[in-house]
């Protein structure tokens, strides 16, 4: 394929334009972790879909992602080509999740297909674990009402009003709830030194419901 002038400009202010961003939230900037959010996740999602040919996860792939790269912020500012070093945190991603499947052989199958150079990523600066560990306790200490509601949204991903349906209550009351429990999380987080934008937080409200 000949690639034109024009197109090869085009990559390159591209190129230039997410290596902002990614200096941007190097430096913290909330605003510029939610643009870059909003620029690849339709980018992002059906090539999640397509590796792991199961719908629904995908949006807790997609926060896994995003959570890495903000976790890993500060080294964002060494990243000499964003659009690569994204998808290679997909393929990770995509990669861990058909493994906890039980699914191995397939996961490496599917990746190797998908992208020939894929390189497996350490996750010795993204504390998952951890971070894991205190959304699960600040679930735990939501009130009952407010604890069901976001267990039905997150572990059996019901949609807004199929989990008001179930419950007997309007979805503006479900989502009141999930708005809530969220910035409950987020607060708790926090008090344990991990500060996550607010819009990763909600990007399920956003996408997903």
């Amino acid at each position: 394929m000949i690639v034109s002038e024009q197109d090869l400009k085009g990559m390159h202010n591209n190129t230039g334009h997410e290596t902002a961003l990614f200096h941007q939230i190097a430096q913290g900037d909330e605003s510029a972790f939610e643009a870059l959010f909003h620029l690849y996740v339709p980018k992002i999602k059906p090539v999640i879909a397509r590796i792991i040919q199961v719908e629904g996860p995908e949006k807790d792939i997609i926060q896994e992602i995003f959570l890495g790269i903000w976790m890993s912020r500060e080294k964002l500012i060494e990243v000499v080509a964003p659009h690569n070093w994204i998808f290679k945190m997909v393929y990770h991603r995509c990669y861990t999740w058909l493994q906890r499947q039980g699914v191995r052989n397939k996961a490496s199958n599917i990746i190797t297909r998908e992208n020939p150079d894929y390189s497996n990523l350490t996750e010795e600066n993204l504390s998952f674990s951890e971070t894991a560990g205190l959304v699960r306790q600040a679930i735990h200490q939501l009130p009952p009402q407010a604890k069901k509601i976001y267990l039905l949204s997150r572990e059996t991903e019901l949609k807004i009003a199929e989990i008001a349906s179930q419950l007997e209550l309007s979805p503006q009351t479900v989502k009141n709830s999930l708005v809530r429990s969220l910035k409950s999380i987020r607060e708790y987080l926090i008090g344990h030194g991990i500060i996550l934008p607010l819009m990763l937080l909600f990007s399920y409200l956003l996408y997903f419901s």
